[in-house]
């Protein structure tokens, strides 16, 4: 099971975040990626799903830390999106048997006009990865 699959999955199949995230035709703006897409704009809702531990975490005790970036035009919309987020994952088991824990984090403001608001959630994944 990789632990970063889990926790895209089941952001896909929450209607709450597939339902407030921007769509690009039928695409909601969800990835596993360290750098959003090119096609997806400021003015996007977006989440992006990356690895923040390192690659040897999960050796010992099979416990791996990601970061969820929820981002949006508006503060209010990063933030709302950051709890649905947590909402689908905190202490929630997925369908391939990772279990998470969730913390939503400070925002962060946008650098410059090319730029949005971005509110991470912290993840740590429990299960083999």
């Amino acid at each position: 099971m990789n632990i970063e699959n889990e926790i895209y999955k089941t952001l896909l199949a929450n209607t709450s975040v597939t339902g407030y995230v921007t769509k690009k035709g039928a695409t909601p703006c969800i990835a596993k990626v360290i750098v959003e897409p090119s096609t997806w704009l400021a003015s996007d809702t977006t989440c992006i799903v990356y690895r923040v531990s390192s690659q040897s975490g999960a050796d010992e005790y099979q416990q791996v830390q990601y970061t969820v970036n929820c981002r949006g035009a508006l503060q209010t919309t990063a933030e709302a999106l950051a709890g649905y987020v947590s909402t689908a994952l905190n202490r929630k088991s997925s369908t391939g048997g990772a279990f998470f824990t969730c913390s939503i984090e400070p925002v962060i403001q946008p650098a410059d006009s090319t730029d949005n608001f971005n509110v991470p959630v912290t993840v740590i994944g429990k299960g083999s990865n």
